[in-house]
């Protein structure tokens, strides 16, 4: 008997949900009105990083980092905030190189995703997802998008992958999405379509921030923090308790980050506005997913997952995000158990951008 065929003779096990049903849950919970996306004649278009916990009633707070009133507390546990203070600085007196006319701010995402799964999840894989995106002088959309899903996977063993590939084969192969027309990339590479025949009209949200979107965010950083925490109702669960309100808005600082659409001013302000939220931590010696070194800005929700905003600490650039399991079986936006293990990267990403003097035709 092969290790297969007595894979397929436990049925004492329940199947763990698969990181496409995970994806589901996420964008279901965060976007319910879902934004145009370009078809790929699948239906199932798996997101790399969306096995990230999606929703959560609140986060442990280990080390409080400021006041309630926003403002830095004294001595050791005041770190994150004094970090993020000097990365808006930086961020500051070293502004965005601007695009010369006729070139472009070529966005380049890289993200990983990693899941256990089989027999009491012995199992492991991780997918690899590239998109890049040429934003124009101008910075209006539409601009040129490309994005490979699931351009790499790796198990394990044959084994693992065999069994992978028996459970969701419509995701064995790459998926290409190529267009001329998008205003917004998500995380993990689904694209957000500019309409047809418009010029900044585009449905972008909290989840796939496009650059008018965040042109019309708060300058003032204790603004944008209360922006960033208001409950407009599109997050079940997630209510008006301060620590509700502190995850949401670290999630929604992450998508604007790792959009690549954020000017050096504007992700000034965003540093000074994480000040403001309770329980982060800074940890040290993080790298995002090219191996690039930098500092992390880390919490922990209630649900077993921390989300870490890596920035460079010498130049306050934003490189990438990392999200690792804190628990064994974190839950997902359906409050199942998900298949990690504590200390499991869940989701892992590097952002990086350069001028380009043109982008390929689509």
């Amino acid at each position: 008997m092969t290790e297969i065929d007595a894979l397929k003779r436990l049925n004492d096990d329940v199947p763990p949900a698969t990181p496409l049903a995970l994806a589901r849950a996420r964008q279901r919970v965060l976007t319910p009105q879902p934004a145009e996306r370009r078809s790929t004649g699948r239906r199932r278009m798996v997101l790399a990083g969306a096995l990230a916990a999606t929703l959560a009633v609140g986060f442990l707070v280990n080390d409080v980092v400021t006041k309630t009133d926003g403002t830095v507390a004294p001595g050791a546990i005041a770190d994150a905030g004094t970090f993020l203070g000097t990365a808006a600085d930086q961020s500051t007196s070293a502004p965005d190189v601007p695009i010369p006319a006729g070139q472009y701010r070529q966005v380049t995402q890289r993200s990983q995703e990693g899941w256990n799964f089989g027999p009491r999840n012995a199992y492991h894989g991780t997918r690899l997802s590239v998109s890049d995106w040429w934003v124009p002088s101008s910075q209006t959309p539409p601009f040129t998008a490309i994005s490979v899903l699931g351009a790499k996977q790796e198990f394990s063993s044959k084994a693992a992958e065999q069994l992978w590939h028996r459970t969701d084969p419509l995701n064995i192969k790459p998926q290409k999405i190529k267009t001329a027309d998008a205003c917004a990339v998500m995380t993990g590479g689904a694209i957000l379509i500019q309409p047809k025949g418009t010029t900044r009209n585009c449905k972008a949200s909290w989840l796939t921030p496009s650059v008018d979107l965040i042109s019309r965010l708060p300058k003032d950083p204790a603004a944008l923090l209360a922006a960033l925490r208001k409950n407009d109702h599109t997050w079940p669960g997630l209510g008006d308790a301060p620590a509700q309100g502190d995850y949401r808005a670290f999630e929604r600082a992450g998508s604007i980050l790792v959009s690549g659409f954020a000017t050096s001013e504007q992700r000034a302000t965003l540093y000074k506005a994480l000040r403001g939220i309770h329980g982060i931590q800074l940890l040290p010696d993080a790298v995002n997913l090219d191996g690039k070194a930098g500092r992390a800005i880390g919490l922990v929700e209630m649900w077993g997952v921390r989300k870490e905003l890596i920035i460079d600490s010498k130049t306050g650039q934003f490189i990438g995000l990392r999200e690792v399991a804190t628990v064994t079986a974190p839950l997902n936006g359906d409050g199942d158990p998900m298949p990690y293990k504590r200390g499991d990267v869940i989701s892992w990403t590097s952002v990086a951008t350069q001028i380009t003097p043109n982008h390929p035709k689509v």
